[in-house]
């Protein structure tokens, strides 16, 4: 067996909960035979999974077939470490101190407060026994506190900088791009793959090629996987927002919000931070009209983190307020003429912010604009090639348009004589948190 250098070269893998514990049966100390692979298996897997973690023991491990190498990798992939000092078990104390270098969080439990190692004595732990009342008490207490420790901030140490693993900050230019993913070429020929799920933590990217383009260059990191390869993100250094969403705003949760957005799929509310959450369209109560902007309480329904998604629903008489009303266009269609009074008959104002259902694609040659039907109005908007953005226009001419597509645009001019109203392509202030099949946004803010 070869020595091992205790120094950092693994990622956390979020969820991880590593248990540092005996392995097969013990003799306790009344003579009574205990399996503490029985405990791991029965009692503190079950609790871990039931908080959204992942249990792992140091025999689960993939790596090469010396002991140590796999126990390192397991605490330096392990997000946090329950460690269960019972019968003093010397390879759980090296295990113990091996986590405590690094910095790890961890959760101490023991059957005898004396079983802890005299040098790290007073330890907060939860006690327990084979008996079912203490174990069951075990279980709940340790569930609280792999909740709670969560939200503690990690003060781990960092990875070295190594060719075989790591976080490496790099410029990169975008060498390949489809709807899943991007290839990424750094300047020193290093290759690594973006996915929509690597770009903001608010929501998941279901079309790479309307976020970025071939040639493009990104601001992010390449990131070592700990089952090899390499991966590009522009989220390092980010953090998670959604660990500390799930404790803070649970299925159940009532609080007052403010309306980001109205879109097809319903209502986006601020939730926290960059986070969205979505009242379904299907859900208002009928007569509801909110804008963004307005003051709403709504209950939260579930969190799915995996999915970047918040369901909420709006609490009966929730609503606290309204933005500015739309007012729509006379159904005779008659225009007048001049001030702004005038302008209030088109339905819309000028360089108001819309959403507007694509209804009419006519590529260049053939026109080169997109008509789009708008609230406030009975006639559509015209928007011609030369007022997209360059990725618009591409789609456009490329079948990258669908009828029934929602476009976010800004109302340009306004012809009351012609009741003609004509908007430019604009990028949302920001991309809300919606479900893969819901997504339609165009225009993706690209990074710099």
């Amino acid at each position: 067996m070869h020595d091992i250098r205790l120094t950092r070269d693994e990622q956390t893998v979020p969820g991880n909960v590593l248990v540092i514990t005996p392995m097969g049966k013990k003799v306790l100390r009344n003579d009574d035979e205990f399996d503490f692979d029985w405990h791991f298996q029965d009692v503190i897997s079950p609790v871990v999974t039931e908080t959204g973690m992942t249990p792992v023991r140091a025999d689960s491990v993939y790596g090469p077939a010396n002991v140590l190498d796999v126990v390192w990798r397991g605490i330096q992939q392990a997000e946090v470490c329950i460690v269960d000092f019972s019968c003093r078990t010397p390879n759980v104390a090296m295990e113990y101190m091996a986590a405590k270098l690094i910095g790890k969080r961890m959760i101490y439990l023991a059957q005898h407060a004396d079983d802890i190692p005299s040098d790290v004595r007073g330890l907060r732990h939860i006690p327990y026994t084979p008996l079912y009342a203490d174990m069951a008490r075990m279980r709940a207490e340790l569930r609280q506190q792999l909740e709670a420790v969560r939200l503690e901030p990690g003060q781990e140490m960092a990875l070295i900088p190594l060719v075989t693993g790591g976080v490496t900050p790099a410029r990169a230019q975008v060498v390949s791009v489809s709807a899943e993913f991007a290839v990424v070429r750094a300047v020193d020929g290093t290759l690594g793959v973006l996915s929509g799920e690597d770009v903001d933590w608010s929501r998941i990217v279901t079309d790479m090629a309307r976020f970025c383009t071939v040639g493009e260059w990104l601001d992010g990191a390449f990131e070592m996987l700990p089952a090899g390869g390499t991966k590009y993100t522009l989220l390092s250094g980010q953090q998670n927002p959604w660990r500390r969403l799930e404790a803070t705003q649970p299925a159940g949760h009532t609080f007052t919000g403010t309306v980001h957005s109205v879109r097809q799929a319903g209502v986006f509310v601020r939730v926290s931070g960059p986070v969205n959450g979505l009242v379904p369209r299907s859900s208002l109560p009928p007569g509801t009209e909110l804008t963004p902007g307005s003051q709403v309480e709504v209950t939260v329904l579930s969190v799915e983190s995996r999915r970047r998604r918040v369901t909420l629903a709006l609490v009966q008489g929730g609503a606290r307020g309204r933005g500015r009303p739309v007012v729509p266009l006379p159904s005779t269609g008659a225009t007048s003429a001049g001030g702004p009074a005038g302008a209030a008959t088109a339905g819309v104002t000028l360089h108001e912010r819309l959403e507007g259902e694509v209804v009419k694609i006519a590529p260049e040659g053939q026109g080169g604009y997109v008509l789009l039907r708008v609230p406030g109005r009975e006639r559509p908007v015209f928007l011609h090639c030369l007022a997209m953005s360059g990725q618009l226009r591409h789609d456009l001419n490329h079948d990258g348009i669908e009828l029934g597509e929602i476009l976010d645009v800004e109302v340009s001019s306004i012809d009351l004589r012609q009741n003609k109203v004509c908007v430019r392509d604009v990028e949302p202030e920001d991309e809300d948190t919606v479900a893969p099949e819901e997504d339609g946004a165009q225009g993706l803010p690209q990074a710099a």
